[in-house]
């Protein structure tokens, strides 16, 4: 009797620990069950606007924006072309992985100032400063901007002060503004998490394919003067140093694409005002690096 109530004994504890077992699985599966529809209906809640670019001779190019990824850039990019930012930019040239668009249309950088994109600032007034904003990535402690950098991912270009200066980390991260670029290859994995994505080409990647294929590239115009004042190409003087097209620097086109107008569809979601701060002039600390140095010498 005492064997058979043994076995009873052992038979009810394997019973408990069957039953304990299939309730810890139910309760995961209800736990997971929860987090996942917890994640999708706050992603079905998020609002993806859509930027599109009417470029000149060529058709639109339409961008979806990530607020998830990076919202203070999505409202920069929002504000900019809101307030007519983009009309008649250029996408001014190409690298190995990206194409750049974003300067003027003689090709120059753009600054922009902080009543382009807030109301509340008169344009020209002792307020109205250039502007640049916070970079949204991880490198820069953001590190809800978790987007790959793929083919078609849309990021935002910032300074790199620090290649000069290691100091100078922090202005690198924080100065971007409005000049952006389109990755086109694969393989620019080494921008993930120190470059802010924001979106993703939708439409039109066959036309910045184009652009970024045919476009023919602006040839170096820098001459050596001869003894008798003749000038000859560069290239073609002994010891001459790689221009930057074959150092693997940004290549410019020799004619730009012009960007003829720029609108967004925010879908009817509000993405407000982008937070913003004085723009790091870098010219000036050039200038004080310097006379620091150099200013006492004669």
């Amino acid at each position: 009797m005492s064997q058979e109530k043994g076995k009873k004994i052992k038979m009810k504890n394997v019973l408990k620990i069957c039953l304990w077992v299939i309730l810890g699985i139910l309760a995961l599966l209800c736990a997971g069950w929860f987090v996942y529809s917890f994640v999708m209906s706050n992603k079905a809640d998020v609002v993806h606007p859509e930027v599109t670019f009417e470029i000149q001779d060529f058709g639109n190019v339409k961008m979806e924006l990530y607020p998830e990824y990076a919202p203070n850039t999505v409202a920069n990019i929002i504000k900019l072309v809101e307030n007519g930012y983009y009309n008649n930019k250029v996408i001014y040239g190409k690298d190995d992985l990206c194409l750049y668009i974003g300067r003027n249309s003689d090709g120059e950088v753009e600054n922009p100032k902080i009543s382009l994109i807030d109301p509340n600032i008169e344009k020209d007034s002792d307020e109205d400063y250039e502007y640049s904003i916070p970079g949204e990535f991880i490198a820069n402690d953001f590190k809800q901007n978790t987007l790959r950098h793929e083919k078609g991912i849309v990021t935002l270009i910032r300074q790199d002060y620090s290649q000069y200066f290691p100091n100078l980390s922090d202005e690198s991260y924080n100065s971007g503004n409005t000049n952006i670029a389109v990755i086109m290859n694969d393989g620019a994995s080494n921008l993930n998490g120190v470059y802010a994505g924001f979106g993703k080409v939708l439409e039109g990647m066959d036309i910045l394919e184009k652009l970024y294929n045919e476009i023919e590239i602006k040839k170096e115009e820098t001459t050596d003067e001869t003894a008798e004042g003749e000038t000859v190409d560069a290239e073609n003087v002994e010891g001459e140093e790689n221009t930057e097209e074959e150092s693997g620097g940004i290549q410019e086109f020799n004619v730009y694409p012009i960007i003829k107008s720029a609108s967004v569809d925010t879908k009817g979601a509000d993405f407000g005002m982008p937070e913003t701060e004085e723009a790091f002039d870098y010219n000036e600390y050039i200038n004080n690096y310097f006379m620091q140095q150099y200013g006492g010498q004669q």
